[in-house]
This record gives C-alpha cells, structure tokens and sequence, in this order.
C-alpha cells in the first residue's frame, strides 16, 4: 500500500471516478487521472483533478490540481458536495442531500451537477450544470424505500432532521415545503455510479436496513434532469449489501467504482463520524463502530439482496471516502487523514 499526499485544501475529499480515455491521458504525459470532490466547498469550487506521469512508479509521480467551474446563477448556492461520476462525457457531481450534524436538512445539501469532462483540462472556469433539487431526490429515494425495512430514525434525530426541516419550511414558506413527511428517513448520499444501461446508482451512508445492511438506490433519469427543465427524480430499483454490517455494527456506503459491467467496488463504513456530535450517532451509537472495507458485487436488474466479496480491510483507518480501480486492476483510495488528504494505492500482483 503507497499512501501520496495530495496537498488539497479544504482536507475533506469524497469519493473517486477515474477520467479521460487513453488518448488524452497520452497527450498529457498521464497514465491514470481520477476526480475527487471537496466537501466543504460549493459545488463550483468542490472539484479536484488527480494524476499519475506515465511511467512513474505507482508511488511517485501522482500531483493533485483544483478545477474551478463556473455555476453562473446557481454560484454560491450549493454545499456538501459527496459524490462524483463519470458517464458518457460528463462528470456528475451530488451534493448529500443531508443536513448537518446537529440539523435540520438543508435545501444547499439537495443537487446534482455535471460538468463536460474534456473541459476540466480548459485554461478557463470550466461550465458546472447544476440542478437545485429542493429535496425532489430525498422524495423520491423515501418512496422508493417505503417497502424496505429501515433502521428507526431515533428521536433526536426526528426532531433535528426531520421535524425541524418541516417547521422550518412551512415558517418561512419554502418552495419546497411539504417535500419532507413525518414519516421520512433523512437521506446522506455519499457514493454514485453509473448503470451499463446510463441510470445513476446511488450509494447511502445513511440510512441502512433494520439489520444495519448498506442500500443502493437506482435514479433512472439523471440525464433527464438537466436536459428537460422541471424534471423530478425518479428513483427504481433498491439493492441491499446483505452480507455487509449488521444490527451490532451497522454499515454503509462511502464510495462506488465501476467498469461499466454492473460489477461494482465499493468503500463501506461507519455512519458517521465519531467525536463530532453528530445526532445520527446520538441515536445509534452502534452506528460508529463499522470498520472501513473494500467490497465487490455484481447488481442484478430488479433490485434486491446481493452478496459480496471482501477485497482489502483497512484495520484502524476508518476516513476511506473512494475507491477507484485502474485498467491494470490496482485499488486507490482517497483517504481524509489528519490534516490533509491522502490517495493511497494497493498494488495487486
């Protein structure tokens, strides 16, 4: 395992989605280039560009770059950023949907962006396409899970998350009030990836089952939300990590990877992080006691339980955002340590 420090800044990164096919990579002198967002930016200033010199050793020649885009009226509006993607010339971008710590969900935290991959290489802010969901996507993936069986939400987090969200929107006459029910499950997104078929696999920290199992939600219109205006997500099928977590130490999504034949890689964690006050933990402490794990599984059509096999343990590190696998079949992580952000490598032979 090579460990690299990417000198970002600000030190939160999530999630990670290899970029660029291998004729660009060439004209650059790369062999591998990867994206990573930063969560504590708006989602104009959340991209990062993360590249290895053809020919270095997988220990050296890694250099890490922002990329700054232009939101144009939707610049400043935007917060969380948890997920990113690439498919068909575009990269995606999701904000967590989530709230923080304490509450209540936040209107910022509720988006999904794009940006044309070819363009991140520009000498000029690079054109973001951000769509403001108003918590359209945290409707959609609670109906989507009504027929799941969940972990409760708890009473603290009742009242910050979904309570406090309600009266907030009815005081102050949100256009999206009536978006969050009673009866919801606050919604933490912090992995994606694509389908073979094009429609976004979303990977929930938050929740999980009633068993403490790691939910993926299908939303099958991703393009459609940009490119018909007043478009609502649509959320389909439901899968469950059956063999990950459990009731003593629940666990769920930190990031995804994919090659784009429905066999995924995916980073499984905690709920949230400990020694941060953060309400979800209040309610279920067991919730912090997951380990970080690198898992791989197949997503058959229609949803449902899936088994997985565990490809790396991480022991004591628990901060592991992303996972990428490059074309030679070697694992990087982007890892928030204290500090700053490290990528790190595991080689396979």
């Amino acid at each position: 395992m090579h460990e690299t420090d990417l000198h970002l800044e600000p030190n939160e990164a999530s999630d990670l989605c290899r970029v660029f096919g291998p004729d660009v990579l060439a004209r650059n002198g790369w062999d591998r280039a990867f994206v990573t967002v930063l969560d504590e930016a708006t989602a104009e200033d959340a991209l990062a560009l993360l590249v290895h010199a053809a020919g270095a050793p997988l220990d050296e020649g890694w250099s890490a770059r922002r990329v700054l885009t232009d939101a144009g009226v939707h610049a400043g509006k935007t917060e969380d950023a948890e997920a990113c993607a690439s498919y068909n010339g575009y990269v995606y971008l999701l904000g967590s949907q989530f709230g923080k710590k304490a509450g209540p969900l936040a209107a910022k935290r509720s988006w999904i962006a794009r940006v044309k991959e070819e363009s991140i290489l520009a000498g000029e802010p690079a054109e973001l396409e951000i769509v403001r969901l108003r918590f359209g996507l945290h409707r959609a993936i609670n109906d989507a899970l009504a027929d799941v069986e969940l972990v409760p939400v708890g009473p603290l987090g009742q009242q910050a998350y979904v309570d406090a969200t309600i009266e907030r929107g009815l005081a102050k006459a949100k256009s999206w009030s009536g978006a969050i029910h009673p009866t919801d499950h606050p919604v933490n997104i912090e992995a994606a990836e694509f389908l073979a078929d094009g429609n976004l696999v979303l990977g929930l920290r938050y929740p999980v089952t009633a068993d403490g199992h790691p939910l993926l939600v299908e939303l099958t219109n991703a393009g459609e939300l940009f490119d018909a205006p007043g478009a609502v997500p649509i959320c389909g099928d439901v899968w469950i990590l059956g063999d990950v977590g459990g009731v003593d130490a629940p666990a769920g999504l930190r990031g995804l990877d994919t090659h784009g034949d429905d066999r995924f890689d995916a980073v499984i964690g905690d709920l949230d992080a400990s020694g941060k006050s953060a309400t979800v933990l209040a309610d279920h402490p067991e919730g912090a006691l997951a380990a970080s794990e690198h898992v791989r599984f197949e997503l058959p059509p229609g949803g449902g339980v899936v088994g997985s096999k565990v490809i790396h343990h991480f022991g004591d590190v628990r901060r592991v955002e992303g996972v990428a696998v490059d074309h030679e079949g070697h694992a990087h992580y982007v890892i928030d340590e204290e500090g700053h952000v490290a990528l790190r490598t595991l080689v396979f032979d």
